[in-house]
C-alpha cells in the first residue's frame, strides 16, 4: 500500500514538472539576443492586415501550428505594438499556443489617426473594443482550436474586460494583466481629476484646436532605466527600447487629453459592466504599480461573477509591466496565467 501511495505521488510530481511553463530567462534572453529573437519572428510569425470597425486596416500577427489545439489572443497596451512581445509570443508558442496579437489604431503600425502621428488620440474608446470583435471574427476564428483564451496588458485590459461583457464569442477564460481599471493620479481625487480635464477639454475647443496634449504629456521619450516606472529588468527594458529606435514608426508620445477623459470612462464602465462577464477571469496586479490605479482593479474583480482567487492576484514588488519585468516577477505572473488556462479547458 505504501508501496503504491509512493508511486502515485511520483507520478503526480511527474505530472506538475510536465505542466510547468517553460519561459525564457533573462540569461537566456541576453544570449538569445534581438537576433534570435527576429529570426524566430521571421520563421514563425504570418503578419496581414484586417478591417477594424470602420473599415480601418489594422496589422496583425499569427504563429500557428497545425497541432496546436489552445491559441491565446494577446492585446497588448496603450503606445505598444505586437512586435514589442515577441519574446512573449515565442514563449507562448513554445508552449503549444497559437498565439494572435494585433496593434491598436493609432499606434504601433497601424494608421495614426491625427496629423502629428506621435500623439496618443482615439475618437472614441469603443472603436477599440469593436476592433478586437473585428481581429476575432476575421482572423482569430478562421483556426478552430479546442480552447480559446485572452491574455491583455494595462489597456488592453481595460478593452477586453469591455469586449468580454458583450461579445458572442465564447473562450474558456482569460487573463489581465495590470488592467487599466482606473489610471493612477497619485494624491489627485478623480472627481477634481475629472473637473480640470472637462475644463481643459473646453478650453481647447474654445482655442480653435482639434487635440490638446493632457497636462504633463509631450512627444515621444526615452525615459533612462533609472528613471522608468515600467520594469525592473534593464535587459528587457533596453530590448524594447531598442526596438522601437530601429523602428521609429513604432513611437508615440503623450496621451491627448480627450484620450485620457475616454479612458478614464473606459474603465468606469468596464467595472460597470464586470458582472456580464460569464468566463473565469484571473486577474494579475502589478504590486509596485503607479501607472494605473490598483484600487479599480480590486472593484473591477469584486464585479466580476468568477474572479479566480476573488481578488487580484498580487505580484510583490513588481512595476507596471509584468511580461517585461525581472525573471521573479514575470515568471510568477505567466505561471500563474497559463496555470489558469490549464485549469480551464
Amino acid at each position: 500500500m505504501l508501496a503504491r501511495l509512493f508511486l502515485i505521488g511520483i507520478c503526480l510530481l511527474m505530472n506538475t514538472a510536465i505542466a510547468t511553463p517553460r519561459l525564457t530567462t533573462e540569461a537566456e534572453l541576453g544570449e538569445l539576443g534581438r537576433a534570435g529573437l527576429e529570426a524566430f519572428w521571421q520563421q514563425q510569425a504570418e503578419q496581414g492586415r484586417f478591417n477594424g470597425a470602420d473599415g480601418l486596416a489594422l496589422p496583425y500577427a499569427r504563429l500557428s501550428r497545425p497541432e496546436h489545439q489552445k491559441a491565446i489572443i494577446v492585446v497588448n497596451g496603450r503606445t505598444e505594438s505586437y512586435l514589442k512581445y515577441q519574446e512573449l509570443a515565442r514563449d507562448l508558442f513554445n508552449n503549444g499556443y497559437n498565439v494572435y496579437l494585433y496593434d491598436h489604431r493609432g499606434q504601433g503600425l497601424a494608421p495614426r489617426l491625427l496629423q502629428n502621428p506621435l500623439v496618443g488620440y482615439v475618437a472614441d474608446f469603443n472603436d477599440y473594443v469593436q476592433d478586437l470583435e473585428q481581429f476575432v471574427q476575421q482572423v482569430v476564428l478562421q483556426e478552430p482550436v479546442d480552447s480559446l483564451y485572452l491574455l491583455s496588458h494595462s489597456m488592453g485590459g481595460t478593452i477586453s474586460a469591455l469586449w468580454l461583457s458583450e461579445t458572442r464569442v465564447r473562450l474558456q477564460a482569460a487573463a489581465l494583466s495590470s488592467p487599466m481599471m482606473g489610471i493612477y493620479l497619485g494624491p489627485l481625487p478623480r472627481w477634481l481629476a475629472d473637473g480640470l480635464l472637462a475644463v481643459l477639454d473646453t478650453g481647447c475647443h474654445w482655442l480653435g484646436r482639434q487635440v490638446c496634449l493632457a497636462p504633463g504629456q509631450g512627444g515621444y521619450m526615452e525615459v533612462p532605466f533609472a528613471d522608468n516606472d515600467l520594469t525592473h529588468s534593464e535587459l528587457r527594458y533596453q530590448g524594447f527600447r531598442d526596438l522601437y529606435r530601429q523602428q521609429p514608426e513604432l513611437q508615440l508620445g503623450g496621451a491627448s487629453l480627450h484620450w485620457l477623459r475616454q479612458s478614464l470612462q473606459a474603465g468606469d464602465n468596464a467595472i460597470a459592466q464586470a458582472g456580464r462577464i460569464a468566463i473565469p477571469l484571473l486577474v494579475l496586479q502589478a504590486g509596485n504599480d503607479v501607472v494605473v490605479d490598483n484600487r479599480a482593479q480590486n472593484r473591477f474583480c469584486q464585479k466580476l461573477a468568477h474572479c479566480h482567487g476573488g481578488a487580484p492576484l498580487k505580484i510583490k514588488g513588481a512595476a507596471h509591466e509584468l511580461f517585461i519585468e525581472q525573471d521573479r516577477q514575470r515568471q510568477q505572473a505567466l505561471e500563474a496565467a497559463l496555470s489558469f488556462f490549464e485549469q480551464n479547458t
